[in-house]
């Protein structure tokens, strides 16, 4: 019933009153059966009477029903093309790196454009700030188009995939006018470790930004020591440096003659602190001869020692059930904050008895054979077909690079394993069921016709996948494929949270040159799963390709399959390995490094506020290629993963990070005793934890609390000239890049977009209303012949 009152709605406005032909019918069989007149005429008239009588009531009938339809007003809707109002906003960003550009250009284009149609114009940003989406959404109307000129670089408050699904929901197209620097500007940047232990080689990379190509000259020092003094051609320089305990000074400048000084030099500070203290149960030394020169080691066979004053333990090759032993001390000590790394061999994991065992339990893995090749497995691939992946990547568009990726991927997926695709914009669209591979046939051609278009929203995408997930057993697993350039980012890693605590794994492939790298990490991160590259897509095949089998295969390379991760971020792995334990990853546990056939070797997850690490191989029989100068810092990275922050364990110690000018810097203090200073005031925010915030009005090193930091220039300053997120701003809201000169194109668009196709009810009542009186008239006809005896 609720069904059809929905049905007649969609077509009725006042549906309402069909229903009275329910009653009509009723009334019209009692009247039907009701004699009004008793007078006998005889039988010829009798059958002549009761046949008009028939006759009348039935056409009666209808006239009524047709009147109560035209009364219910009947209706269909229609497209209509209005030609609108066609009129256009220039919106000038008049913030501080517009001063690369000329922007005399602006009155002119007004005056041209002023001939042909109403303009407006209006500043947006100014100063050292660039609030470039603040200015797009308080510029805004319902059905406008907006004409940015701009460099695209948004420093502060909302963000541009924000302000594009506004200009979505309101149909405001953001165009923008195709505008290039005419004065040179470069900046410099240095990246690499904030904290580190004496004698370690850290590695340090100068980015260096111009907005043209010049050989600027590169100075850097290293506490006053010059380490790289040349003339450079390349956008990335690294040079690396070891430390001995304290704070130490980089200083990287450009000698250039370009628009802004500012950003011609970068400051960096880099803390050095005491080795951290690890204990190593073993029975062997190898592994101690490697660490001691890193770490403050001791080495025990056994865990009866006091563990507290340690943050890390490595455990060689220990069979369970000695470790079952020290079950609940490891697993209180890894709780509190503290890490442990566990080392395969010929006493361990499968061969050590750690199946079912206590001690299992605080491993990332289960000790069987690798879970990608048994048991059911789900996949859903989330392709992005947004307005942003129609922009070229290459010579193709970055849409038909995602979509070739997803078909590779298919054909790496094991036919057996249950596949879903799913497609979004703004909104999402099933492309297929998830139902094994095999079943499927037609599934990459459905893939191949997917069009681009519209704004972005992965949110979207995700939920239809998480659903689509529920309900089902075995693994889970999401693949993105996207550049990430999506509104709602924090709405996305929310539900990528609640994903990953529903044990659905989502992995991210970043497409594009302009893909938004930090985003797509993070939802891998959060989503418990792998951002690849893609140039690195084959690995899919290692975590969801058919079994392969290792009988007889005696040499078995290393592959890192997350490449993004603290411990295998430009690691480059040459060693090979002669045998493995066989383990399976958790669901929570991120697989890192795999054999060429995609058995896990390097696998870890966060275990309470600690770390544990698995190692699936040992470093003597069967992995002791590990061990060489070019592997071995897989070692000491996981071991350094597992420890964290190696000053959480000192009685005192200053955090502070390098910041920006005019901007707040967190202090972060742990002391026995409240900290004084008269440059900060500290807050008590947990026992001996204080903190509080400074602003420096000044770039260069400063020193707080005998603290050494650095601050640097604003961030207006830094990757001067076109950004290109700017691309993606334009794409997803339907608008265009158009030359300064070209005029005409600007009018026509504004004209194409404002004609508006506008959904109208027509009536249809007035075609019942007719066929009501023409029944009628038919029926007066009939009655008069009748009665003239004319039939």
């Amino acid at each position: 019933m609720i069904n059809l009152i929905g049905f007649l709605s969609r077509y009725f406005e006042r549906s309402y009153v069909l229903f009275l032909i329910i009653p009509l019918i009723v009334i019209f069989i009692y009247l039907f059966r009701k004699t009004f007149v008793n007078v006998y005429l005889g039988e010829q008239y009798e059958r002549k009477r009761k046949n008009l009588k028939i006759f009348v009531f039935i056409t009666r009938f209808i006239i009524i029903c047709l009147l109560l339809v035209a009364l219910a007003s009947p209706f269909l809707i229609k497209t209509k093309v209005v030609p609108g109002d066609p009129k256009v906003k220039i919106l000038v960003d008049n913030s501080t790196s517009m001063n690369l550009f000329d922007l005399s250009i602006v009155d002119n284009l007004k005056l041209q454009l002023e001939k042909k149609l109403p303009v407006e114009l209006s500043y947006i940003s100014d100063g050292e700030e660039s609030r470039l989406g603040d200015g797009i959404i308080s510029n805004m109307k319902k059905n406008n188009n907006l004409l940015l000129v701009t460099d695209g670089n948004n420093n502060a408050g909302v963000e541009l995939g924000d302000a594009a699904i506004q200009a979505n929901t309101l149909n405001v197209s953001i165009s923008a006018l195709r505008i290039f620097p005419d004065k040179y500007d470069a900046s410099v940047v240095v990246y690499g470790s904030e904290k580190t232990t004496a004698d370690v080689e850290n590695t340090f990379t100068v980015d260096v930004h111009q907005t043209e190509n010049r050989k600027p000259h590169l100075v850097v020092d290293v506490d006053g020591v010059a380490v790289l003094d040349k003339v450079v051609d390349n956008t990335e320089i690294t040079f690396k440096k070891s430390f001995s305990e304290g704070y130490h000074k980089i200083t990287a400048r450009l000698i250039v003659d370009d628009y802004f000084k500012y950003n011609d030099i970068f400051y960096k500070t880099v803390k050095v602190v005491p080795k951290p203290r690890v204990i190593l149960l073993s029975q062997n030394d190898e592994l101690l001869t490697l660490f001691r020169p890193l770490y403050n080691i001791d080495k025990f066979n056994d865990l009866n020692a006091d563990l507290k004053p340690y943050t890390g333990v490595i455990i060689d090759n220990a069979e369970a059930n000695v470790l079952n032993n020290y079950y609940d001390k490891l697993s209180n000590f890894i709780s509190d904050g503290n890490g442990m790394f566990v080392v395969g061999g010929g006493n361990s994991y499968d061969s050590g008895a750690y199946n079912g065992s206590k001690f299992e339990e605080l491993l990332p893995v289960f000790v069987a054979k690798a879970g990608k090749k048994r048991g059911d497995v789900n996949v859903i691939l989330l392709i992005d077909i947004s307005g942003s992946t129609g922009i070229g990547f290459g010579d193709y568009k970055k849409v038909d690079v995602e979509k070739a990726l997803a078909i590779n991927m298919l054909r790496n997926i094991s036919l057996v394993h249950r596949v879903g695709v799913v497609a979004f914009t703004g909104f999402a669209y099933k492309l297929a069921d998830l139902m094994p591979l095999i079943d499927q046939p037609y599934l990459e051609d459905s893939i191949g016709r997917l069009k681009f278009g519209g704004g972005t929203n992965m949110f979207e995408g995700l939920k239809a996948a998480i659903t689509m997930l529920q309900n089902v057993g075995g693994s889970k697993n999401i693949i993105i494929l996207s550049d990430g350039n999506t509104q709602g980012k924090d709405t996305t890693i929310e539900s990528v949270k609640y994903a990953a605590s529903q044990g659905i794994n989502i992995y991210t492939v970043g497409v594009g040159g302009d893909t938004d790298k930090e985003f797509m990490q993070n939802v891998a991160d959060n989503g418990n799963g792998i951002y690849f590259e893609p140039d690195t897509t084959q690995q899919i095949k290692l975590v969801f390709g058919d079994t392969e089998i290792s009988e007889g295969k005696r040499v078995f390379p290393l592959v890192v399959i997350d490449k993004n991760h603290f411990i295998t971020k430009g690691l480059k792995l040459t060693a090979s390995i002669y045998g493995f334990n066989q383990v399976v990853p958790k669901t929570t546990a991120k697989m890192l490094v795999t054999n060429d056939i995609g058995d896990p070797i390097v696998t870890v997850w966060r275990y309470g506020l600690g770390r544990v690490a698995s190692l699936a191989t040992d470093y003597k029989v069967y992995g002791f290629e590990i061990l060489d100068r070019d592997n071995s810092l897989m070692l000491t990275r996981i071991t350094n993963w597992v420890i964290g922050d190696p000053e959480r364990k000192n009685s005192r110690f200053i955090d502070i990070k390098d910041g920006i000018l005019d901007k707040p810097i967190e202090v972060l203090v742990k002391s026995d005793v409240q900290p004084s200073s008269d440059q900060i005031a500290l807050y008590k925010i947990d026992e001996n934890i204080y903190r509080g915030t400074i602003t420096v009005d000044n770039v260069g090193f400063s020193k707080i609390l005998d603290a050494v930091f650095a601050v640097n220039y604003k961030d207006e300053y830094s990757n001067m000239g076109m950004n290109s997120k700017l691309n993606n701003l334009i794409a997803s809201t339907g608008g265009m890049f158009f030359d300064p000169d070209n005029i005409d194109g600007i009018v026509e668009f504004i004209k194409q977009r404002s004609r508006r196709e506008v959904l109208t009810n027509k009536s249809y009542s007035w075609i019942f209303l007719l066929s009501a009186l023409l029944l009628y008239l038919i029926e007066v006809c009939v009655r008069r012949l009748i009665t003239h005896k004319v039939i």
